[in-house]
């Protein structure tokens, strides 16, 4: 049982008032035993991720360039009542490369749960 280790040695920090208030906030919505429960448990298990990586800023490019092409899009469809071939081809290939960013990003989020 893990309620039965014990546990002598004593870690200490300082936080602000308003620190103090959210950590102690978070530990009841946590519904944790105490408040040094889930301090450990974070401490112990907790993540921090830190993600800067090319994949977010290729999606960005992406979208931003999706975007600006269905503008235009748009603008010539009511012009001359027409959609060409192009286009889709286009929409087609920025929407696969959204799809596999996506997916880069879902792996390495889901390789942090384990």
């Amino acid at each position: 049982m893990k309620n039965d280790i014990k546990r002598d040695v004593y870690l200490t920090m300082r936080v602000t008032p308003d620190e103090k208030e959210f950590i102690l906030k978070k530990a009841q919505l946590a519904q944790s035993s105490s408040t040094g429960a889930y301090l450990r448990k974070m401490a112990i298990t907790g993540v921090i991720v830190n993600y800067e990586n090319q994949d977010l800023k290729k999606l960005r490019k992406s979208l931003v360039g999706i975007q600006k092409n269905i503008n235009q899009m748009a603008i010539r469809v009511n012009a001359t009542s027409r959609m060409y071939d192009d286009d889709f081809d286009y929409l087609k290939e920025v929407v696969n490369e959204i799809w596999q960013s996506l997916t880069s990003i879902q792996s390495v989020l889901l390789s942090l749960k384990q």
